[in-house]
């Protein structure tokens, strides 16, 4: 069913996903189902490729390593940098960050700091905001080194933000990341402690990775954006902040 061309069903079918990816063994995903959902990704409809996204957070943790590591990082890095819409951009960066305990040791290395990276330069706030959120929310897999030297940087170019929702997440981000930098230099016999998640394998988040991520569901593109800075004000063509798609106020049509 995954395999056809009818964008009807292939939006039903991935709308009711999680009524029914509890039943699929890993082998089925990997060659029946992802192979197929990943083309969605490529679509020109903004709500498949939105529904293609959400689908990745019930996928992922029955996907193989090169499923994983590999394809999806591959289409997560183009639609982040790439799609027309705002809020898929946004959205991508949401899934990334809520993933990022799959993803093996190298992966992660590679993929996170750069992808929340660009998203704290994307023209869409709640993008902004999502890289903010994403480099918290995947805070343990990160040395002291990398939070001094790359991530302490991207944060602090986001105090001067021009919405003050972005700017109150990256002093929060801010005031965390120091906080490990502070404790280990008060007692560096806790950097192996602080930074023990760094090389480790993948792993299945925990509750504080769902706590930092205040609640996020697997919901619209819209709710998503809402959640994440409920109180974003809409800028027009001219205003220069949200341009790049979904600016008035981030909706997609289902």
């Amino acid at each position: 069913m995954f395999s056809s061309t009818d964008r009807a069903m292939r939006i039903r079918l991935l709308q009711q996903m999680e009524h029914f990816i509890q039943y699929l063994n890993e082998p089925t995903v990997n060659t029946q189902i992802f192979p197929h959902v990943v083309h969605g990704f490529l679509d020109t409809n903004p709500a498949i490729r939105e529904q293609t996204v959400k689908s990745m957070l019930l996928l992922a943790p029955k996907l193989n390593e090169n499923n994983l590591n590999v394809e999806l990082m591959k289409h997560f890095a183009r639609l982040q940098a790439k799609d027309d819409q705002g809020p898929i951009r946004c959205n991508t960066t949401v899934c990334l960050g809520k993933i990022g305990p799959y993803l093996n040791a190298s992966t992660r290395k590679r993929v996170l700091i750069s992808a929340f990276s660009r998203a704290t330069k994307d023209p869409f706030a709640p993008s902004r905001a999502a890289g903010v959120l994403g480099f918290a929310a995947t805070h343990n897999f990160y040395s002291m080194s990398d939070c001094a030297l790359k991530i302490l940087p991207v944060l602090c170019a986001l105090t001067v933000d021009l919405e003050k929702t972005v700017r109150d997440q990256a002093f929060k981000a801010i005031r965390s990341f120091m906080t490990k930098l502070e404790t280990v230099s008060e007692d560096p016999g806790q950097l192996s402690e602080l930074e023990k998640d760094v090389h480790a394998a993948s792993t299945s988040p925990g509750a504080g990775v769902a706590a930092s991520w205040a609640g996020w569901a697997v919901t619209g593109v819209s709710s998503l954006t809402s959640k994440l800075i409920p109180a974003l004000r809409p800028v027009g063509p001219g205003g220069g902040r949200d341009r790049g798609g979904g600016g008035g106020g981030g909706e997609l049509s289902r």
